[in-house]
């Protein structure tokens, strides 16, 4: 008598009916309608020769340069940035900067621009310096160049582009994939379209009144568009409602109060309080309390250090019918709440800056369409292009750009952005905190020019200092 067979099932609606090349019995359901291509999918999942793996493209590649070819910019930061290279001497680190810029720096010119790529590696120091190498030639004014050849050079740029493809792959595919959406938005993005034409030809307006905001005895108005301050005092201030009428942004602290207390219906516009976005931080556990006043951020944020006037001197100047010095005064208080309102909407945050605190408060000032500093650097990389950068301090009111520093963007990071300044210049990281204004390089100015002599004094500056 046969045995029965285990793998068979004993439901009678259950019989065996198909058996695969491997000789595994597979049950499959008897009902009065079969479903062709329900037998046909446990066919195929109870014979493991029947599945179909669909290839997968191959990894992209780069071609690898040479020997006799120099390192790239992008070769040497992809090499660095980020990456622990501590078995790589400072001496061959050096020879690769030089090689990609292509330019002579001193030996602490090298170690400050890779100080900004990694912390991971060897630094320079009393033992490891350039020394006698034959990598360099040590010119009059100790600035270092590269020896073409030198026997080590081949070996460093091996070592230099001995990285895996991705490393150099991916930022290739990175910012194909970048411009390639930028054009679809472009294109394809009514929307995008019209909010950034409704946000070039808004009207927009910064307010500063005293004493208070509940209370504006004299107010000054500020025309963004047409950079133009006028001073309203006494009984000029009654003119000051009519005049709102035809700005579509007033922005101001505790602007709701003065528009309030001025007679204007503000439904019509945005209204844009510039007051702290918080009122405290808290800064150990021990809960010692940081009270965040409106002279606080903007100072942090626009290194201007005295933002607002004496409210005192205010004070004696209207009682006194001084309108020559208060009219000044409220000049330099709604200027500086213009920088601060102006950051505001290129960052999308404000810097609160006390002690060791450096933090960042988001703010929501912007417009559907301004363009943000980040969209502003990835086109200007994106494109090619050059931009005009003020640094440091809030731009001037006479003349913004007049310390702006005219640079092509390299890389953008969380935190930094590298910038260089002419095609064969030091390419260098500053903080995108630290950038108060940019706009594309106007086409009838000189290509790499600088707005006069402040400007390269200010370049040499940000050197030392990042």
């Amino acid at each position: 008598m046969a045995k029965p067979n285990p793998r068979v099932s004993k439901d009678p609606q259950l019989r065996p009916v198909a058996r695969n090349t491997r000789g595994i019995l597979g049950d499959v359901i008897r009902r009065k309608v079969v479903d062709l291509g329900l037998m046909r999918a446990l066919l195929r999942a109870a014979d493991p020769t029947d599945e179909r793996v669909e290839p997968q493209p191959p990894t992209p590649t780069l071609p690898v340069p040479g020997d006799e070819i120099p390192l790239s910019i992008e070769e040497v930061a992809a090499a660095f940035r980020g990456r622990s290279v501590t078995s790589l001497p400072w001496i061959r680190q050096a020879a690769a900067v030089l090689d990609a810029w292509q330019m002579p720096m001193t030996a602490e010119e090298i170690e400050r621009l890779l100080a900004g790529f990694t912390s991971h590696r060897e630094k320079l120091g009393p033992r490891n310096g350039p020394g006698r190498s034959d990598l360099f030639v040590t010119g009059n004014d100790g600035r270092l160049t590269l020896n073409p050849l030198a026997p080590g050079l081949i070996a460093t740029r091996r070592a230099i582009r001995g990285l895996p493809q991705p490393v150099l792959v991916q930022p290739a595919q990175r910012t194909a994939r970048e411009q390639g959406s930028a054009i679809r938005r472009v294109e394809f993005d009514p929307e995008a379209q019209r909010n950034a034409e409704i946000a070039r030809s808004s009207r927009r307006a910064v307010l500063s009144a005293v004493p208070s905001a509940e209370d504006p005895q004299a107010v000054a108005l500020l025309d963004v568009g047409q950079r133009s301050i006028r001073a309203f005092i006494g009984r000029d201030v009654a003119e000051l409602a009519g005049l709102l009428e035809r700005f579509d942004v007033i922005a101001g602290l505790d602007i709701r109060d003065t528009l309030r207390a001025l007679g204007f219906d503000a439904g019509r516009c945005r209204v844009v309080d510039l007051k702290p976005p918080q009122k405290s931080r808290r800064l150990n556990r021990a809960g010692r309390t940081l009270q965040i006043t409106s002279e606080l951020l903007i100072a942090g944020t626009t290194r201007i250090r005295r933002p607002f006037g004496d409210p005192e001197k205010v004070a004696r100047y209207l009682s006194e019918g001084d309108h020559q010095r208060l009219a000044r005064r409220l000049e330099s208080d709604v200027k500086a709440l213009h920088a601060f309102y102006q950051y505001g909407v290129l960052h999308g945050a404000v810097r609160l800056r006390w002690g060791f605190v450096d933090d960042a408060l988001a703010t929501d000032w912007a417009l559907p369409g301004d363009a943000s500093l980040h969209q502003q650097l990835k086109r200007a990389r994106e494109k090619d292009e050059t931009v005009d950068l003020v640094v440091g301090a809030a731009p001037g009111w006479a003349d913004p750009w007049w310390r702006a520093q005219r640079v092509r963007v390299v890389d953008i990071s969380f935190r930094e952005v590298v910038l260089t300044r002419d095609e064969a210049g030091l390419a260098l990281p500053i903080l995108r905190d630290e950038i108060q204004a940019i706009r594309l390089a106007p086409e009838e100015t000189e290509q790499w020019g600088w707005h006069g002599r402040q400007g390269r004094a200010r370049w040499s500056v940000i050197q030392e200092r990042w």
